[in-house]
């Protein structure tokens, strides 16, 4: 499989994190931090670049994070993507209850080139649905990028309220701004059934598939696929995060998307064209709007076919 694209990864600035939000003392128990020295070894280009290598991923897409524990500003993200132009791709993030933040995302898209953004409610302890945040929502419309919202649990303790987190909440934002394209995050975080309703519901949806990498068989059955349809899934790893008990290796998210029943159209889809469609607004097919007056029209139409066909009557030309 070649031209493998990650939508979803991270690299954490520490030092950025330290000036921005000061000595913060984050709680114990936090999950992703059970392995800490493993994971703090992660957190540099050339090991993402090397898991991208290992993978045969050609390009990934780095995330900023305005939130404490995974800070990324949106000016580290466009220097490594600068840095690293043929292999990385970046996505802005704001506050989305600062009365500044249409004016930073305008920012970080024209001015440092980043291509999307990416919202994390619980730790950014906003609701999506909220009226207060939709300016940054018309902005994104305006700028013609897609949102990433994080939806489900997180391992971040007490640091997250989940009540921000449910997926059902992104599909008022849908279908507010049907324009508007939305991804949703790690194919649900054990709130499934909720994201994939969401998905299934709106056209302007996509969900990725950086769970845990052995959930990946265990949620994308070819029925789900079949019912979601194929062009609403991205392939996306969550770089540097832990999964379970293990360290967190690419070449594991795209083994479980080959060994998928799936179609090599399908697998391609997953690990390139749907991130394309979400990134650039092609939608897989046009979808003609109906009247109720049409649907009059083409019922007495087929009445019509139905009486001919019944009295073997040829069919009059209209």
């Amino acid at each position: 499989m070649e031209d493998i694209i990650n939508a979803h990864a991270h690299l954490i600035d520490l030092e950025g994190m330290l000036r921005k939000f000061g000595n913060v003392t984050i709680p114990s128990g936090i999950a992703v931090l059970e392995d800490l020295d493993a994971t703090l070894g992660m957190l540099r280009p050339e090991v993402l670049i090397s898991q991208m290598d290992e993978a045969g991923i050609s390009q990934s897409v780095l995330y900023a994070v305005e939130a404490p524990i995974v800070y990324s500003g949106n000016e580290y993200v466009g220097e490594l993507c600068n840095r690293f132009p043929d292999r990385l791709l970046g996505f802005a993030s704001v506050d989305p209850k600062a009365k500044d933040a249409p004016a930073i995302l305008e920012h970080a898209v024209r001015n440092l080139g980043l291509k999307g953004l990416k919202l994390h409610p619980p730790l950014q302890h906003f609701y999506p649905n909220d009226e207060a945040v939709f300016p940054v929502y018309e902005k994104a419309v305006e700028l013609n990028i897609p949102i990433v919202f994080h939806v489900g649990t997180t391992p971040f303790g007490a640091m997250c309220r989940l009540s921000t987190a449910n997926p059902i909440l992104i599909d008022d934002v849908a279908a507010q701004f049907p324009s508007l394209r939305i991804m949703l995050t790690h194919l649900g975080t054990l709130w499934h059934c909720e994201a994939f309703m969401v998905v299934e519901k709106n056209p302007n949806v996509f969900i990725d598939t950086a769970a845990y990498a052995y959930e990946i068989p265990q949620i994308l059955t070819p029925e789900l696929i079949s019912r979601i349809g194929p062009g609403k899934v991205v392939f996306g790893t969550d770089f540097p995060m832990p999964y379970g008990n293990q360290p967190h290796r690419m070449k594991d998210f795209v083994d479980a998307i080959v060994g998928l029943n799936l179609s090599d159209a399908v697998k391609r889809s997953f690990f390139r064209d749907n991130f394309l469609r979400l990134l650039h607004g092609e939608r897989e097919t046009d979808h003609t709007s109906v009247r109720i007056g049409d649907l009059i029209d083409r019922t007495r139409e087929l009445e019509e076919a139905r009486l001919r066909q019944s009295l073997n009557e040829p069919a009059v030309p209209r």
